[in-house]
């Protein structure tokens, strides 16, 4: 059995942090789409993504007020540590390579988005749009697509003048190919998978861009956006716009693959 850690800085209390990770409406508002169940020792929590078509099962092992939670599916284990402004967060599975690196990746991304949340959006609740496409490329194309200036002018932007996606920390400034603009932050980036930044433009939403093994097919990945909204009244559009913008890139991985 391999353990993946993330530690992860928040700014907020402990007791806030808490309430985030040990109730349905704190947990949905950063971790799943939909959840079913409650916290408690013995209970059992459903956490449902249903643009994916995926929901899991977990059994809640432990429950220490303010300090620790246990979960558990089959042969994984999900221990959360709660501190004045931290989480420890430690999963331990028989995850093979890859497996291991796609995990670190995702929960380094979901943690940057609970830190988010409680820092920018406490207590409002979380709107999640999804757009994703398939292509035929490898892991470090869709990466390549997703974060240099100049591949991301064929689908996201409006020019090859733009920062790109840099480094966790560092700024983003896009021109949009639709109009307007997306400045933010950089909040988690892990190479060559998933990154996830700040839109300042849309009250501090996040855009998450993710790729993933296609589970049918040995040759192709899922290509994911998910952008979290709180408080914006008007998302169809750029949901919209998100969507055609990831049609496009899997049309332009796709050729590339049979160019």
């Amino acid at each position: 059995m391999r353990s993946v850690i993330v530690e992860q800085a928040i700014r907020a209390p402990r007791e806030r942090i808490w309430r985030a990770c040990s109730s349905a409406s704190g947990l949905r508002s950063w971790q799943a789409d939909e959840i079913e169940g409650e916290v408690s020792e013995g209970g059992e929590l459903v956490l449902g993504w249903p643009a994916l078509g995926v929901a899991v099962h977990l059994g809640v092992e432990r429950v220490e007020a303010s300090s620790r939670l246990v979960l558990a599916a089959d042969d994984s284990q999900l221990e959360l540590e709660i501190g004045e402004g931290r989480v420890l967060l430690t999963h331990r599975a028989e995850f093979d390579d890859d497996e291991c690196a796609g995990t670190l990746s995702s929960w380094r991304l979901a943690l940057g988005t609970l830190a988010h949340y409680l820092e920018q959006h406490d207590g409002q609740p979380r709107r999640v749009h999804w757009a994703s496409a398939r292509a035929a490329t490898s892991i470090d194309d869709a990466h390549a697509f997703f974060t240099l200036p100049g591949a991301q002018s064929g689908w996201l932007t409006r020019t090859s003048s733009g920062t790109g996606i840099g480094d966790e920390g560092s700024e983003v400034a896009l021109d949009l190919a639709w109009g307007g603009t997306l400045s933010g932050q950089v909040l988690s980036h892990s190479p060559p998978r998933d990154a996830l930044i700040s839109w300042r433009e849309t009250n501090q939403s996040l855009l998450a861009l993710r790729t993933l093994p296609a589970p049918d097919s040995s040759h192709e990945r899922l290509l994911i956006a998910t952008w979290s909204s709180w408080g914006v009244p008007e998302t169809q559009a750029i949901a919209d716009h998100l969507s055609g913008a990831f049609a496009r890139l899997g049309r332009i991985l796709s050729s590339r693959a049979t160019a």
